[in-house]
């Protein structure tokens, strides 16, 4: 064999290769299902969730608490998504007593702890939750979102829906961001083939 052979079989892993053509690749758009589609958002705030394993709280996730109401089951859950992620670190349906009685956490008047029937992993089972939230103010009006979407489940496995009273529909703001984002860029496309 001649040296010149030897180069040619020779791979250097660091060496920059260069690619000639176009670099533009097209995906096709999909539409992933969260399964939220079927649902209203009553509420939604930022949250910090820990859950009670061996012996100590840990920290399960941070992101966007929603309480979603079915639109017709009519019953309303607790979600958690991770930020970035996305995974689900909690989801429950709101139930009556003894799951689901906040109380106050070592006296802090943002952390509430409770117990619920959690269904965000393969196995469902009952579990130990603090849920931290921002301020005193916030940690209020989620714990009256939480009692009135409490109440709104009870009525529902009674079958009393004329007493049913509604909370608005919140609109979501990443939704609303993401739809924006897309007429933008459809937008620039436009007037890209314009010129």
């Amino acid at each position: 064999m001649s040296d010149t052979e030897n180069k040619e079989d020779y791979f250097n892993p660091e060496e920059e290769v260069k690619i000639e053509g176009d670099l533009k690749c097209d995906l096709p758009a999909t539409k992933i299902d969260s399964g939220e589609s079927d649902e209203d958002l009553i509420y939604k705030g930022r949250a910090r969730l820990f859950r009670f394993r061996d012996n100590e709280w840990k920290e399960r996730g941070t992101g966007d608490v929603k309480l979603l109401r079915h639109k017709t089951q009519k019953k309303i859950r607790f979600l958690l998504r991770q930020d970035k992620t996305l995974k689900v670190v909690a989801n429950f349906l709101l139930s009556e007593s003894p799951l689901c009685e906040l109380k106050p956490h070592q006296g802090s008047d943002k952390m509430f702890y409770f117990v619920a029937f959690d269904c965000s992993e393969d196995e469902h089972v009952v579990e130990k939750f603090v849920i931290k939230l921002g301020n005193a103010e916030k940690a209020k009006d989620f714990k009256e979102k939480f009692e009135a979407a409490k109440l709104f489940n009870k009525l529902v496995k009674e079958g009393k829906e004329n007493e049913l009273v509604f909370a608005p529909v919140v609109e979501d703001d990443k939704k609303e961001k993401t739809e924006e984002k897309k007429d933008e860029k459809k937008d620039e496309k436009k007037e890209e083939e314009k010129k």
